[in-house]
């Protein structure tokens, strides 16, 4: 029972990250209407994709693990944000 219980932290900071990712996801793929020949989008889309999408909390259980997991989902999603970033400042301003 210890053992669950010390575990939760780190389901709920897994849970907020699958949430967090999901908006992004959310967000980019409307962003990617708008100019769907962005290279560092795509690259952003697919890695925020992974990181909300993989449901490692429910097969995993050593606290270990989760921890190495919730790390890569932070790379991840770390990895989407400087790809949005780079898209943002190299896309072409367009006028409406």
């Amino acid at each position: 029972m210890k053992e669950i219980e010390s575990q939760l932290p780190i389901r709920e900071r897994i849970r907020d990250l699958n949430t967090k990712a999901y908006y992004l996801l959310v967000a980019l793929s409307f962003i990617y209407r708008g100019s769907p020949g962005a290279n560092s989008l795509k690259w952003a889309i697919t890695l925020t994709a992974i990181a909300a999408v993989l449901p490692i909390q429910d097969f995993v259980k050593a606290r270990f693990w989760l921890e190495c997991f919730r790390a890569l989902k932070v790379i991840l999603l770390a990895a989407a944000l400087v790809f949005t970033i780079f898209w943002i400042w190299t896309a072409p301003a367009t006028q409406n």
